[in-house]
């Protein structure tokens, strides 16, 4: 078991892949989407499609307004109860935040980390280490857990070519690349991991996060 549930990790990703909490819920309304996150059979995904489409074709063939509203308000209903709400996208958002702070700073302690920042938005907490003189990143990630990565040029004086630690650096970067829906400029891409790394943090401090709130009505 992770450190989020699974409500909490799929609208933990959603949320870093750039959608805002009422984007998320209406997402949820769609039998796929529930489907690929495996929320519902593909059986449920099925009929669940199915009644959206019948009720869509009645909408397309009400004959007058007042029809096409008590259809459409009919579709609205059903489509609401498949998914999940705004005001519950959000609860468990502000969940998933305080579980990963939370993580984050016990992991500073342990570590015995001079907390410099905490952006619980994108999972990271940057401190310094002042026995080991350095800068410290700590992030959240689904796939890997809670990655502490110390800022530093080489490996006991070796290149990252040389650094027996090269894979397991590379699988970690490209998981904080891949969640957090980072981009690398080609000239970007090809830079030693121990360069690559700063770059890749501080461009996930730097992220622009959705918007956290229900969208306002018009």
């Amino acid at each position: 078991m992770g450190l989020l549930s699974e409500h909490e990790a799929i609208v933990w990703q959603e949320f870093q892949r750039g959608l805002s909490t009422s984007e998320i819920a209406k997402l949820s309304q769609e039998p796929r989407w529930l489907y690929r996150h495996g929320l519902v059979s593909e059986d449920d995904k099925e009929k669940s499609f199915k009644t959206i489409q019948a009720i869509k074709r009645e909408l397309a063939q009400a004959r007058s307004p007042a029809e096409s509203r008590r259809i459409q308000r009919r579709l609205d209903r059903y489509k609401s109860e498949l998914g999940w709400s705004s005001a519950y996208v959000s609860r468990v958002l502000s969940r998933a935040r305080k579980k990963i702070e939370r993580t984050l700073r016990d992991h500073a302690t342990s570590h015995r980390l001079d907390v410099e920042s905490v952006l619980d938005y994108k999972g990271l907490l940057i401190g310094f280490d002042y026995q080991a003189n350095t800068q410290v990143f700590i992030v959240f990630t689904l796939r890997l857990g809670v990655v502490v990565w110390y800022k530093h040029n080489s490996y006991a004086g070796k290149l990252c070519h040389e650094c027996p630690k090269e894979k397991a650096c590379r699988e970690t970067l490209d998981t904080v690349i891949q969640e957090y829906n980072l981009r690398l400029r080609e000239d970007e891409t090809g830079l030693p991991m121990t360069q690559q790394s700063i770059l890749v943090f501080h461009k996930l401090a730097a992220k622009e996060v959705p918007r956290y709130r229900r969208k306002e009505s018009k």
